[in-house]
């Protein structure tokens, strides 16, 4: 048996082989989500069983010239497995130069009835001017006759497919969308439309933050599961990968949809000039796994810059407006009312300090989970200030009862001379990104202007109704405490601190009570011995002073709320 013959035996032993295993089944690489959908993804006849279509073409320079890329997809239209044909896979430029592909190590080798995989092919060329692909040949090469055979058994156009890099831009209409257009990611869960719906962005010292919110709906019959994709912002020059602010797999039920948050930060404002949609996709040789993206669309910014509304007319106590579709972590059966604004300065700070109380309440007949969410304070200039939440051990918010979320703002002194306040709801989380959600417009007179003598701690009503001090140093006060019905509060986050002091400022003495539990100051006659008399200024006069006190994450914060002098007898 001479060598040639030798040759021919082998490839048909190998052939043989190769159809047993065949015969077996074998792990799936993808599930086709529907016959329609391989039917698109694989347009081409390849064998009579298989089906072929191009997923991804790159022609992308790189430092050792031009890198070519391909990602085609084989379906098995067959009843039994199919092993993949040992066709080259050839790129041919517009020019007719041709490109013999290297396969990836990791591609399949036999596909199973109905299913559809992937195969990787890449190779690298030393070559600087640039160049244009115009389709993709399967070829079959004989090497067992002399001179060996070629014969071109399918070519697949890729005209308006490359991917060139962060610097493509697309000028099919299949795949340049406007904004709020929906669109699906070709060969990607047909099923599945997405839709740009939001760009919001947030300025801070620390830079600006835009989140991009795709919704994607299901408009299959079964559960579908979002694909692995990235987004990329563009403004002029600059290209931003966002980070998406959901982890993990995302699934979508049959007529529902979700939102997608994509975070990318800048280090100032900028005009966006387009976004693009990107897949993963790896090509594994001799030198280890290369992994890339390949831009599947772009679609266009917004016309207009959103703008958040703002109730302009706004009562304290009065729910607030909040979006009905941008509100991830506030529950629809919520409400959410501004209870009370206080602005001031305690001794020596020189900055100012703002404390703004919120009353949640859920109107649903089932417990929910305490919203969590972020407060700006925005002056009339358009600076805005971020609340520090007070610490919340609640987890459950019950039906129709409210609850008290207090935030702690540290302005500047120039901010005392504001008459309004804008305060804007944030939905999201503080780590990766938060949406305006809803804002409302505040008198800060109205605000801070205590009704009669008592002082307002809301929910609590709070005055020294009488005081006396008696010759043997004995400070008695009548207190009097009313607490509004059905509101709920962190026992450690407020408390009132009571401090007798001489005319002259000398501290005589200070007690600090706790607004709720077992231990609650109550209504009625408190007794203090603030001591020798001789401690006291010359006239005998004693000034008290009531402060509400707040465990700020930075240490107590303190709020004179009443004083009132009492003169010896």
């Amino acid at each position: 048996m001479n060598s040639r013959t030798w040759k021919r035996w082998a490839a048909w032993i190998i052939t043989g082989l190769i159809i047993i295993s065949a015969a077996t089944p074998g792990p799936a690489s993808r599930s086709a989500a529907a016959e329609s959908a391989a039917a698109a993804d694989t347009p081409h006849t390849l064998t009579p069983a298989l089906k072929a279509g191009v997923k991804t073409v790159l022609n992308e320079r790189v430092p050792e010239g031009v890198r070519i890329g391909a990602v085609v997809r084989l379906y098995n239209t067959d009843s039994r497995a199919v092993a993949v044909p040992g066709y080259e896979l050839r790129a041919v430029t517009t020019g007719g130069v041709v490109y013999t592909l290297k396969p990836s190590d990791g591609n399949p080798r036999i596909v199973q009835p109905r299913e559809m995989v992937e195969l990787s092919y890449m190779l690298t060329v030393g070559r600087a001017d640039a160049f244009a692909l115009q389709r993709l040949a399967w070829v079959n090469v004989d090497e067992y006759v002399y001179p060996k055979k070629e014969t071109n058994v399918l070519n697949m156009p890729v005209t308006d497919q490359e991917w060139y890099g962060p610097s493509t831009v697309f000028t099919d209409a299949r795949r340049l969308k406007d904004w709020g257009a929906p669109f699906t990611i070709p060969t990607e869960s047909g099923e599945l439309v997405y839709t740009p719906v939001r760009l919001a962005e947030r300025h801070t010292p620390q830079g600006t933050t835009a989140v991009l919110v795709l919704q994607v709906k299901n408009t299959g019959s079964r559960q579908a599961w979002v694909p692995e994709f990235t987004v990329t912002g563009k403004t002029g020059q600059e290209y931003y990968p966002a980070e998406r602010a959901e982890s993990g797999p995302i699934a979508v039920q049959p007529g529902a949809s979700r939102y997608l948050h994509f975070v990318m930060r800048l280090d100032a404002p900028q005009a966006w000039k387009s976004f693009t949609i990107s897949t993963p996709e790896s090509f594994t040789g001799a030198t280890g796994t290369i992994r890339y993206e390949v831009g599947r669309l772009q679609f266009k910014p917004p016309v207009r810059q959103e703008t958040q509304a703002v109730q302009t007319t706004y009562n304290l106590l009065d729910p607030i407006s909040v979006s009905s579709t941008f509100r991830p972590n506030l529950a629809k059966e919520v409400d959410i009312a501004l209870a009370e604004v206080r602005r001031f300065e305690q001794s020596g700070d020189n900055f100012l300090t703002a404390v703004a109380k919120f009353r949640l309440v859920n109107r649903s007949g089932i417990s929910v989970a305490v919203p969590d969410f972020g407060v700006e304070w925005t002056t009339s200039e358009g600076v805005s200030y971020t609340g520090e939440r007070l610490d919340v051990r609640q987890k459950m918010l019950m039906p129709d009862v409210g609850m008290l979320v207090t935030y702690i703002f540290t302005l500047p002194l120039s901010a005392g001379t504001e008459d309004q306040v804008r305060f804007t709801l944030l939905d999201g989380k503080p780590d990766s990104f938060q949406l305006p959600v809803g804002a409302v417009k505040v008198s800060l007179k109205a605000a801070n202007d205590d009704a009669g003598g008592a002082a307002d701690m809301y929910p609590f009503k709070v005055d020294i109704r009488s005081a006396s001090v008696d010759s043997s140093g004995l400070l008695a006060l009548d207190i009097g405490i009313s607490r509004a019905a059905n509101v709920t509060f962190d026992e450690r986050s407020v408390r009132l601190k009571l401090e007798a002091v001489d005319s002259e400022g000398r501290m005589l003495a200070s007690r600090t009570y706790a607004l709720a539990g077992a231990d609650r100051l109550a209504s009625g006659i408190q007794t203090i011995d603030i001591g020798d008399r001789g401690q006291k200024s010359a006239d005998g006069e004693v000034v008290i002073r009531l402060y509400e006190v707040f465990a700020a994450p930075g240490g107590d914060v303190e709020r004179l709320v009443q004083t009132k002098r009492v003169s010896s007898s």
